[in-house]
């Protein structure tokens, strides 16, 4: 495995789901009538412990250290993400594996959210989240898909991706 391409397609596939994310709630914050305030939010959640989402003032602090938090988590999604591209490239049934895998960490995602800001929930639309996490994982795996074009041909081939039978089919 080529690692320094891994890490590569992983970080620039991690800029772009962040990027996505970050821009979807720059649009619906500044539409709202408060651009950066989920940024804001959740900085201040993240390094003051707010938990009132009334008390949350508008700050470079909060905005640009929740951004480099969110940078680094998409890069290490996208680095795992990658990986799976690779391996999917390599072993194309391995593609349902890939999708139960993204269902798991998207349901633990929104569980870890509601543990972890549940004062916050209210300030924090769930539409908003899944539309921009919907978008995020769209912009990625176009991304990554366009790099590995064995899966294209491997999709074609078995769409379903069962692997190729090895044995006589019964009449």
């Amino acid at each position: 495995m080529d690692w320094m391409r891994l890490f590569r397609e992983g970080f620039i596939a991690g800029l772009i789901g962040a990027g996505c994310v970050a821009l979807w709630f720059l649009v619906a914050d500044t539409i709202e009538g408060h651009p950066f305030y989920t940024p804001a939010m959740l900085g201040s959640a993240v390094f003051w412990g707010l938990r009132d989402p009334g008390q949350v003032e508008v700050a470079f602090p909060a905005v640009i250290g929740y951004t480099m938090v969110h940078v680094v988590a998409f890069t290490l999604v996208g680095i795992v993400a990658a990986g799976f591209a690779s391996l999917v490239e390599r072993v194309p049934p391995t593609l349902f594996l890939v999708i139960v895998l993204f269902a798991a960490f998207e349901v633990g995602f929104y569980i870890i959210l509601a543990l972890l800001a549940q004062p916050l929930l209210g300030a924090l639309a769930w539409v908003n989240v899944a539309i921009s996490n919907g978008i995020a994982a769209l912009g990625m795996g176009y991304y990554l898909y366009r790099l590995h074009p064995r899966i294209r041909e491997a999709l074609v081939r078995h769409p379903l991706g069962e692997a190729e039978d090895s044995g006589s089919r019964p009449a």
